[in-house]
């Protein structure tokens, strides 16, 4: 449900930065790419970790028939979200002003202003998501990613649309002005199925200070995990600007590239992650149950089957927009320019092996805070955020721009080898694995090979549309014909009945 919900969220996500990226044009979109990197971090210390940790615990406690426990979780973790969520919105209307000036553009403060409320409402959706995820109902949560995706096209589009006659600025703050409302009623359609009934009623307990600290204790180290690349991108939205300023850049051609790959490449790079991040997030009480039973089987095989699953999505992704990167922005972006056009497709070549390292970085990250090593995750990306910032500094002033595309795939293959070298401690070698992600790798190589040949051979642009289509029926039908899943795996994909007997006729014929 997440990685369907989350695929739709992002094609929505991404029709929305094509007609928004046309409307700023490349320095307009730079300005509000600037913006959430603060807005991120802030979003991550009121709320990041505690949702993962209330799904742990209800999963844990509710598999355990601790009913009690459950409640007890859920009215202290609404007390901790709505403090946490109220002072990060307080705080950032406090620095908006010293922020923008310190980025350079002083106006910047007014888009802070608009999206600082959307700290608390996020705060606020964070308690629903936490209990409708315990209960492995990802159901509201997947309406609601929908929901907010939708709402801030429709809002964020039309105020940009209405303040560009009073110039770029105001056009950028109308478009943020569009996330806090998005945010706002995507809560709203949380708390309506949550009133409506959907899933188990919470039974009424106290406060329970130990129950907070519990829950403290849980989710700190998971915060601390998704502190670090908020800090890295606020670091980022400082660091290159800055770079290629020294570099000898004009500071709005500066702005102008930063935009270009903060939001048309880094959308593209971020879609197939989306439902990888479905995988990842469902994967956390999955496990968490089967930790609090000790079925250590169980707990191998679903974390084989989240690893699977990243690569099976991964893979294909990182070769396609590898091989369509310059028809893909050229479709896309009509309004950038032909400099602007080649830049974006540079830098999507250089970043595309991110989807996979992205994808597999996201399990491994939930995997480990699943089985209770909360630490681990935080000091691998911890490394990582200090590889990305250095790699960044020498990168760019020797490569520009490039160079900051260059560090982010050099540090993420970091942490996944390290990430990978940790599972394998913990769970131990699976030869198995290994064969079904080397089957997926050549067939995702091939689907390339069929794309480049009817994208670039025929050299006909509504071939590109055509290839996107056909290719992953192909890719499904060699996936299936190299048994990359056992009949059990496919057993728990949606309509998994049909696909295990269409993966048995196959392999009859075959």
């Amino acid at each position: 449900m997440l990685a369907f919900a989350g695929m739709i969220a992002k094609i929505l996500g991404a029709i929305y930065r094509i007609p928004l990226t046309n409307l700023l044009g490349a320095e307009g979109i730079g300005i509000y790419q600037l913006v959430f990197p603060i807005y991120s971090l802030m979003l991550t210390l009121s709320s990041g970790g505690i949702p993962t940790a209330i799904s742990r615990l209800v999963s844990e406690n509710s598999t355990l028939g601790e009913e009690n426990l459950v409640s007890k979780v859920m009215k202290s973790s609404f007390v901790l979200l709505f403090g946490l969520g109220a002072g990060a919105m307080l705080i950032m209307f406090m620095i908006s002003a010293p922020l923008a000036e310190l980025q350079g553009n002083f106006a910047i403060r007014f888009g802070y202003y608009v999206v600082a409320p959307a700290i608390l409402i996020v705060a606020i959706s964070a308690y629903f998501k936490g209990w409708f995820q315990g209960n492995m109902n990802m159901v509201p949560t997947a309406v609601a990613q929908i929901a907010e995706q939708a709402f801030k096209m429709i809002f964020g589009l039309l105020f940009a649309y209405l303040l560009l006659p009073q110039g770029i600025i105001y056009a950028v703050v109308g478009a943020l002005i569009g996330i806090t409302l998005s945010e706002f009623l995507s809560m709203l359609v949380m708390a309506i199925i949550y009133i409506a009934g959907k899933g188990r009623p919470i039974a009424k307990s106290k406060l329970d200070f130990d129950c907070t600290k519990n829950i403290v204790r849980v989710s700190l180290p998971i915060m601390a995990s998704g502190l670090i690349f908020p800090i890295v991108q606020f670091v980022d939205s400082l660091l290159i600007v800055n770079l290629l300023v020294g570099r000898g850049l004009a500071r709005d051609l500066a702005i102008s590239q930063y935009g270009i790959l903060s939001a048309p490449v880094n959308s593209l790079i971020n879609m197939p992650i989306v439902i990888t991040l479905a995988f990842a997030v469902a994967i956390v009480p999955i496990i968490s149950s089967k930790r609090a039973l000790r079925d250590a089987v169980s707990i191998k095989n679903k974390s084989a089957l989240a690893v699977k699953l990243s690569f099976l999505i991964g893979a294909p992704c990182f070769v396609a927009i590898f091989v369509l990167a310059k028809p893909l922005m050229m479709i896309l972006y009509p309004s950038l320019s032909a400099s602007s056009i080649d830049l974006a497709s540079s830098l999507l070549m250089v970043s595309s092996v991110s989807v996979i390292l992205l994808s597999l970085s996201q399990v491994f990250t939930s995997l480990m805070q699943a089985l209770g090593k909360t630490v681990k995750p935080t000091l691998i990306l911890l490394v990582t955020a200090i590889t990305k910032i250095t790699l960044d500094i020498i990168l760019i002033m020797h490569l520009g721009i490039i160079g900051a595309s260059l560090s982010s795939v050099i540090s993420y293959f970091l942490c996944v080898l390290i990430g990978w070298s940790t599972m394998s401690k913990l769970l131990g070698k699976d030869e198995n694995l290994v064969k079904n992600i080397s089957k997926i790798l050549i067939i995702s190589v091939i689907i390339g090979l069929i794309i480049f040949g009817l994208t670039f051979a025929l050299s006909k642009w509504w071939l590109v549309i055509a290839s996107v289509a056909i290719t992953p029926i192909i890719y499904f039908i060699l996936v299936l014909a190299a048994k990359v899943f056992e009949k059990e795996e496919l057993y728990s994909f949606p309509f998994g009945k049909q696909i295990a007997k269409l993966s048995e006729k196959f392999n009859r014929k075959k």
